[in-house]
């Protein structure tokens, strides 16, 4: 509750001091606020308000979250996509299972031919109905040698060409991956600074603000409304960032855990420079002072306690 000073109505020149509603926000209206219907048409339109401009403080939030949520399934179709390529890739040295199984969609019916590759590039083999995270190995199907192969289990021409431009596939959709990342942190580095530095000061003042709060009342629930909605979006940022780092990781390990040393030489090189290009985990980095992650939220809270404290 608030306090206000009003005419006395047994003394027309003294003032007397009574409670009144406490709004959100203090500002002004140009009806009674602190008392009756004005009261509470002002916390309805305060309400309203403080839903809208915390809904449109989040949207970059959210932007940025939405395209590490990207970057990661990419991620995640890269490392489903490395184990059915190894697989064929080691049918140019070995006999397995016919290879067209395993560009086959799971729904696809089993007469259905192979998609060529002749003019048209990797686009006719990877299209929305065949696409390389739904290959699976049929492992009862019986290898099948055709007339005229060129390898030792009799692929042909242009099976051989799908091979190749399936790692081809892959090699350049990483680099794009890549490049999508460097491209975020060039574009959100110095907002991302700025929004941990302006984040650390707003916590340590709101936690300040909370330890003088005596009784639950409106101003108590702003408090810590807005003390929860500044963590949770510190957070967001520092998951999805650590999120993409654990992706990032995992590909390394994809790519080592196939079966490579039963696959070719093209294989066993394209296996070799996934290794090398996935040492380093992707990240996003402030401005190039900090990495968003959650050893990020920790030290922010960290500092917000040491701040505190002081």
């Amino acid at each position: 509750m608030g306090v206000r000073e009003i005419t006395d109505p047994d003394n027309t020149n003294e003032t007397m001091k009574v409670e009144t509603p406490r709004l959100m926000v203090r500002a002004w209206y140009p009806w009674d606020a602190m008392g009756g219907a004005g009261y509470f048409i002002s916390f309805t339109y305060q309400f309203i308000w403080l839903i809208l401009a915390l809904s449109h403080s989040m949207l970059t939030d959210v932007m940025f979250c939405c395209w590490l949520i990207y970057t990661c399934e990419q991620l995640l179709h890269l490392k489903e996509i490395m184990k059915p390529l190894m697989e064929l890739s080691a049918s140019l040295d070995t006999v397995v299972p016919y290879s067209a199984e395993l560009f086959r969609a799971v729904s696809a019916t089993g007469n259905q031919p192979l998609p060529g590759t002749d003019g048209d590039g990797i686009r006719s083999i990877y299209s929305n109905q065949h696409d390389f995270s739904q290959f699976r190995l049929n492992t009862g199907t019986i290898a099948n040698v055709k007339q005229g192969g060129v390898g030792p289990n009799g692929l042909t021409k242009k099976q051989e060409l799908l091979v190749r431009s399936a790692i081809k596939y892959w090699v350049e959709r990483h680099k794009h991956v890549v490049r999508f990342v460097s491209n975020i942190e060039d574009t959100y580095g110095a907002a991302l600074l700025l929004h941990m530095l302006t984040s650390t000061v707003t916590l340590t003042l709101l936690a300040y603000q909370a330890t003088k709060i005596d009784q639950v009342n409106v101003y108590a629930a702003s408090v810590f409304g807005y003390l929860f909605f500044t963590l949770a979006q510190v957070f967001l940022f520092c998951f999805f960032g650590n999120r993409l780092i654990e992706e990032s990781s995992s590909v390394m390990e994809a790519a080592y855990s196939c079966q490579w040393y039963d696959g070719s030489e093209e294989a066993k090189t394209f296996i070799q420079i996934v290794c090398q290009q996935c040492q380093k985990a992707m990240s996003i980095s402030g401005a190039k002072f900090f990495t968003v992650s959650l050893d990020l939220f920790a030290s922010v809270l960290g500092a917000v306690v040491t701040y505190f404290m002081v």
